[in-house]
């Protein structure tokens, strides 16, 4: 009689009951972590402080940013009216500064009063998160200024490259950013603009008793116009970047007043020393944030190099928990820095819960792991651009692209390294025979082989490897075969004797044969 051909085992399978448990079972999970996550939003927010206070010091970083992302919760979550940052930063990278004054404009916009202390400086970013802020003050010996955009290289934070009007094209956006918030706040806006752009020059003239602060632009309108004016000082000259003391800030109305303690910094806000709660600084937290992001693209490799293994080993093991723990550890650095929001999350968690249901219970359906795998791709890359991303901001845009060809590589390499493993963990003496490998002596279509019939229903055999579900099985009679099998109901150890009750899509369904106690 001519060998039967397999089935290819990319076919459709009938889910068993217990495959049909474990989806449900998986289903209920992801609906309960997508309730928990957003179930915080619509509680009531209990009685607590007036005031949050936060104390951001050192590099405005990602760390940085998940300080502030948990100094907003709580701030939310105690009911609090103000958030009060004490800065003390030489400044950051553009990416992560964009992503903080997100967070605080939307933080205002829920209703949050946002204030600053300046404690002794705030470089760069530092003073555009001072721009951000309703109310700010300074201690005496406090700075504020020198905001020209860097950019984090794999060696820290370098300057802007000056070819292919990089340069200009970034100083002409962040002049603007600095602007608009200083009007916003009804603070100089040619301050702000030289504090970011050396090139900026700004006087103080008196205009009709007035006294004003004017960049070149509006110098020149100034002098064409025929008024009357005075030439006060030149604050800031061309050729450096604007730094500010307190009493200069105070004067020129970039800042509120000076204040020496953080009680004197309550009372000019117009609340007691018993309003705020101890302030919240960097935690372990906000440490394993840093080194989350510095080493997502590490993480993203692992989880796919760990999953090619999972898928060839039988059942779902340690490669596959590992695996699963390296994209989630993904997403929670982002969540915990504020970038990734609950549908972020969610889309991870369906996204691994389909991969495992692909892998364990409908092995061959091909679907689920096709959209577990773009759940989980989308969710961690708009989880890397944070809330509020839009096609049409170029600068997000850019980020995503950055993120997506960071990722891809990340892809790429995975796929070196898995054919690689591909080659060596079939002959590793501890792995060999845990692999799925067909014996060199047969000839396999698919799980079963093409030199041998199918086994008949009800056939009987042995266990070859641990069967988790997946594994490999000898069928009595059929000297030297060797059979792909799949256990119906728990997993079975090698040694233990099957018997087969269903036979196609490129693998045998066997169960524990009776009066086997193995």
């Amino acid at each position: 009689m001519p060998p039967r051909t397999a089935p290819s085992p990319w076919a459709a399978r009938r889910p068993s009951a217990r495959g049909r448990r474990l989806a449900c079972l998986l289903a209920l999970l992801a609906a309960w972590w997508a309730t928990a996550c957003g179930s915080s939003a619509s509680a009531p927010p209990p009685a607590g402080p007036r005031v949050t206070h936060l104390r951001v010091s050192g590099p405005i970083d990602v760390g940085a940013l998940a300080l502030v992302s948990r100094g907003i919760r709580s701030a939310r979550e105690q009911g609090s009216e103000t958030l009060l940052i004490e800065l003390d930063t030489p400044g950051g990278s553009l990416e992560v500064l964009w992503d903080l004054q997100k967070q605080l404009l939307a933080a205002e916009d829920g209703g949050l009063k946002l204030a600053c202390w300046i404690h002794e400086h705030a470089a760069s970013a530092g003073a555009l998160i001072a721009l951000t802020a309703q109310s700010v003050y300074m201690t005496p010996s406090g700075t504020v200024g020198s905001a020209y955009p860097v950019l984090a290289g794999p060696g820290g934070l370098m300057p802007l490259p000056e070819d292919d009007g990089v340069r200009e094209k970034e100083l002409s956006f962040l002049r603007s950013q600095f602007a608009s918030m200083a009007e916003r706040r009804g603070r100089p806006p040619a301050l702000a603009m030289a504090m970011v752009d050396p090139d900026v020059e700004v006087r103080q003239v008196r205009v009709e008793n007035e006294l004003r602060l004017v960049d070149l632009a509006q110098w020149d309108d100034l002098r064409e116009s025929g008024k009357p004016y005075e030439l006060v000082a030149t604050i800031s000259s061309k050729g450096k970047l604007l730094n500010l003391t307190a009493r200069q800030a105070v004067e020129l109305r970039f800042a509120d007043g000076v204040a020496e303690t953080l009680t004197q910094v309550l009372e000019r806000l117009g609340y007691a020393a018993t309003d705020a709660a101890p302030a919240l600084e960097r935690s372990t937290g906000e440490l394993a944030v840093v080194w989350l992001e510095r080493l997502t693209p590490f993480l993203i490799l692992a989880g796919l190099v760990l999953g090619y293994l999972e898928l060839k080993l039988p059942g779902f093991g340690l490669p596959g928990i590992l695996s699963a723990a390296c994209f989630v550890a993904v997403v929670a650095g982002k969540y915990m820095a504020g970038l990734a929001q609950v549908p972020h999350v969610v889309a991870v968690a369906l996204g691994l819960a389909l991969i495992v249901l692909e892998i364990l219970a409908f092995p061959g359906t091909l679907w689920l792991g096709i959209t577990g795998a773009v759940l989980l791709a989308g969710g961690l890359l708009f989880a890397s651009v944070g809330p509020g991303f839009s096609f049409a901001d170029p600068l997000l845009l850019e980020r995503l692209l950055d993120t997506g060809l960071e990722y891809a590589i990340a892809a790429v390499l995975a796929i070196v390294v898995a054919m690689t493993i591909s080659r060596w963990l079939p002959k590793t003496p501890m792995l060999r025979g845990a692999v799925l490998v067909p014996d060199p002596a047969v000839a396999f279509a698919g799980g079963l082989p093409e030199t041998a019939e199918l086994p008949a229903l009800g056939a009987r055999g042995l266990a070859l490897t641990d069967l988790r579900p997946v594994g490999k099985v000898a069928i009595d009679g059929r000297s030297g075969a060797e059979f792909e099998a799949r256990s119906l109901g728990p997993f079975l150890p090698a040694g233990a004797h099957v018997r087969v009750i269903e036979v196609g899509v490129g693998r045998l369904v066997v169960e524990r044969a009776s009066g086997d106690n193995a």
